[in-house]
């Protein structure tokens, strides 16, 4: 167990009547502070060894890690992820993850990679889970980042009669580190673990193109969440994590979404490999047996 300081989330018992523009926010000067106590984060290679199953423990908590090599040899190469790393995690969903059931699964063509020698040196240092909690919102945000087309495509996709059930499942990993990650790593609340009324539903501007508002969900803090993160993760290691599930006979909706964000282990040392990562974010619908 550790303890860090998070930023991103909102004091303990904020509410908001309306969507919180966070673009606002920032642009006023009244941004969260990280003013909240200290948060504590378990080993999440302690909580997963006494499961039952990968797919068992992604079903609980929504995150699972893979013992997962791969044939890519360079992630800037799109052609050589589209060959290998699409087949790869596709076979990792349909055996390991939902062995035996009936899916359609997307891809993206190529993984969106961050950190030390990539486009994107920035880590997301900031709670935050990317979409927000209706099929609504999440058509909202394939429509800013696609076209209208596309969002209503998936959501004739999803209100088919045979479709029971979607996730958005981020495949995130190292990429061309030698060694085990300490620097920056990924933590992940437990959903389980999470009051509904410390979810409060926000928009962003400026991340999809052309400027579209986007919608998201942030945190308030609560020391009854259960936060998590994965020591040392090796290249050869897949975290699995759900960005946004939906199951269209549950009316009560309960969050099944991990909210996450990188932060500066306080037990790394001063000289640890930069951190650099991709993630691959894949839909999935399950279908009716």
């Amino acid at each position: 167990m550790i303890e860090v300081q998070m930023n991103g989330k909102f004091p303990p018992g904020f509410r908001a009547t309306e969507r919180v523009n966070l673009s606002e926010l920032m642009r006023n000067g009244t941004g969260r502070k990280p003013s909240n106590p200290p948060t504590r984060i378990g080993n999440a290679r302690l909580l997963q060894s006494d499961a039952p199953s990968e797919a068992h423990f992604l079903a609980e908590h929504g995150f699972v890690l893979l013992k997962a090599p791969t044939r890519v040899t360079d992630w800037g190469d799109a052609d050589q992820v589209a060959s290998l790393y699409q087949a790869e995690v596709e076979t990792m969903i349909r055996e390991r993850l939902y062995p035996g059931r009936s899916l359609i699964i997307r891809q993206p063509p190529n993984v969106m990679r961050r950190g030390f020698g990539t486009a994107t040196p920035q880590y997301g240092l900031g709670v935050h889970s990317d979409h927000g909690t209706t099929a609504d919102d999440f058509q909202r945000n394939v429509e800013a980042f696609t076209s209208p087309q596309i969002g209503a495509q998936w959501r004739s996709s999803f209100e088919s009669a045979n479709v029971e059930e979607f996730v958005a499942l981020d495949f995130w990993r190292t990429t061309n580190m030698g060694g085990p990650l300490k620097h920056m790593p990924l933590a992940l609340c437990d959903p389980m673990s999470i009051d509904g009324a410390d979810i409060i539903p926000t928009a962003l501007e400026g991340i999809a193109p052309g400027g579209a508002l986007t919608y998201h969900v942030s945190l308030a803090h609560n020391e009854d969440q259960r936060w998590y993160y994965y020591p040392d993760m090796s290249p050869d290691e897949l975290l699995v994590f759900k960005l946004f599930q939906l199951k269209k006979d549950d009316p009560s909706q309960p969050y099944r979404a991990c909210f996450h964000t990188a932060f500066e282990d306080p037990t790394a040392p001063a000289d640890a490999q930069p951190r650099q990562s991709c993630e691959h974010r894949v839909s999935v619908m399950l279908l009716r047996d």
